[in-house]
Parts: C-alpha cells; sequence; structure tokens
C-alpha cells in the first residue's frame, strides 16, 4: 500500500513540473518557423518636402580666402535626421567679395541665382526616389586651390547632414577650373562634377588629370560656348578629347552651345543651370544624382 501511494505522488509530482515548463513555451504561429527572428519596423520614409529651399547668407571664415557663403537647407532639414546630398558651388572670378557686405555678389549667377528666383524645385526624382538638396555656395576672395577647397569640403561635411556617398561640384569659370583641377587631385572625394565654362589648366599633366578621374570612374559633364571669347572653346573640346581618349567607365559629357550669351559670349550656365534643361531627359541635378561615390 506504502509503495503504491509513493508510486502516484512520484507521477503527480512529474506530470506538475512537465505541466509548468509547458505554460513557458510561446505558442506557434500556424504557418511561421518559430526559429526564424521576425523582422522589426521598416525603415522611415523620407519627410517630403514640398516647399524650396531659400538661401540663406552666413559671414563665417571657413578658411583664409573663404570669408563667407549661403546655404540653401531643404524645408524640412531640421525635422528630421536624414542625410542629403549635397552640391558645392563654385562662382567665377566676377563674384569675389568679403563674404559679408559683398556676399549677395554670389547670387547674381547660376545655381544660387535659380534657388534665389524661386526656380529650384522642393525635391527631384530619381529611379522612383525623391532626393532634396543642400546646396552651399561659399565667397571667395580670390582664387584658391586644392588644400583650401579641401578645408572647405571638411566644413561642409562636420557642419550638415551630407550623405558622404552624394557630394557633387559645380561652378562656372574660374571656378570651374577650381573644381577641376581639384577633382583631378582628389576624384574619389566626390560623386560628380558640373563645370561651366571652366575646366582643369591645360598643361603637360592634363593626360595625368584626366586619367586620375577617369581611374576613379568620376563623373564628369562639361558645358562650353563655341563663341566663348572669355574662355575659349578649343581648350574645353581638348580636355574632353584627351579625357575620353582614355576609354573611361563613365565617359565625360561634353555640352557645347553655339552662341554664348551675356560678355565676350561666356555665359554658358544661365542655360545648363536651368532645372528646365535637359539631355537625355535628364537635367544637371537629375544627372548628378544618378551616380553616387
Amino acid at each position: 500500500m506504502r509503495k503504491t501511494v509513493l508510486f502516484l505522488l512520484v507521477i503527480l509530482s512529474c506530470m506538475g513540473i512537465f505541466s509548468s515548463c509547458r505554460k513557458n513555451v510561446l505558442p506557434s504561429i500556424p504557418g511561421g518557423d518559430d526559429s526564424v527572428p521576425h523582422p522589426g519596423p521598416g525603415p522611415v520614409p523620407k519627410l517630403e518636402e514640398t516647399v524650396a529651399a531659400v538661401n540663406v547668407g552666413v559671414t563665417y571664415s571657413i578658411s583664409p580666402n573663404i570669408p563667407g557663403f549661403y546655404k540653401a537647407l531643404p524645408a524640412r532639414y531640421a525635422e528630421s535626421n536624414e542625410k542629403y546630398p549635397v552640391i558645392i558651388w563654385f562662382h567665377g572670378g566676377g563674384q569675389y567679395g568679403n563674404g559679408s557686405t559683398d556676399l549677395p555678389f554670389v547670387l547674381e549667377e547660376g545655381l544660387p541665382k535659380v534657388i534665389e528666383e524661386k526656380r529650384f524645385p522642393p525635391s527631384f526624382t530619381v529611379n522612383d526616389e525623391k532626393f532634396s538638396f543642400i546646396v552651399i555656395a561659399p565667397q571667395m576672395t580670390q582664387k584658391i586651390f586644392n588644400a583650401e577647397i579641401q578645408t572647405l569640403l571638411n566644413y561642409v561635411k562636420n557642419s550638415f547632414r551630407v550623405d558622404p556617398s552624394r557630394i557633387y561640384f559645380s561652378g562656372i569659370s574660374l571656378g570651374g577650373r577650381m573644381l577641376s583641377d581639384y577633382a583631378a587631385a582628389n576624384p574619389n572625394e566626390i560623386a560628380g562634377v558640373v563645370a561651366m565654362a571652366g575646366l582643369p589648366q591645360i598643361d603637360e599633366n592634363l593626360t595625368a588629370k584626366c586619367t586620375a578621374m577617369s581611374n576613379a570612374e568620376l563623373p564628369v559633364w562639361q558645358f562650353h560656348n563655341r563663341d566663348d571669347s572669355a574662355w575659349y572653346y578649343s581648350e574645353a573640346s581638348r580636355y574632353i578629347e584627351v579625357f575620353n581618349s582614355l576609354n573611361p567607365v563613365i565617359p565625360a559629357k561634353f555640352t557645347s552651345f553655339d552662341v554664348g550669351s551675356a560678355r565676350l559670349h561666356h555665359d554658358c550656365w544661365t542655360l545648363a543651370t536651368d532645372t528646365a534643361y535637359k539631355e537625355d531627359d535628364k537635367n544637371i541635378y537629375e544627372w548628378m544624382l544618378q551616380y553616387t561615390r
């Protein structure tokens, strides 16, 4: 009798342990695999921009020859933690100044003028994705060289939420030379360049410059007027000829207009920076956004 009672107590004890263990097992999901972790929430969608960016002048010494700049940020920049593509704009020799009272000179030409006249849209759609640019337009006191351009680039990357894979340089005339010579020396720092009526120094190092950019697969779009008497068309043509003779993975684009505007027929940028001007169904901004570094 005592043995029977003891045996029953052991059986009941085991059943209790088994029952308590089952309480800690999560129920199976029909059709699911409990061994596979379930994904968390998807990525937060981008904020949709509906208001155009505006130019805001900043008097601040980035370097000895860059005493101020304009910034144009996406309208909802402060509402997000997103990183944005950036265009750094290089003005021509006619817009030099002190970075304060002279700063509005920068708004007289090219992309800063497009933004100031409310002709720059809040976003661009490329490959079914919307992008809004940060645009930084520094004012120089004189021509700057690669070391100061690097200081400028570092400042922009450290001061704004920049997508490091989408940094683009664009500019006109002497600014086109500055950015092109920097691109030849540091082609992996940027994702694309659009220069207008300005190009790298044509000298014995031209092939080496083009080789560096070609090897880095740096996208280049060059604009020039055939009748430009400030900066000869033959130099621009020579530059692109040398570049494309290297059989680059990304051939340089070259757009030439027969007749330029303004003094010396130098201005090809008014048309090139207009968002309505397109080649292969892309304006320069959409063209830039095709490429990342």
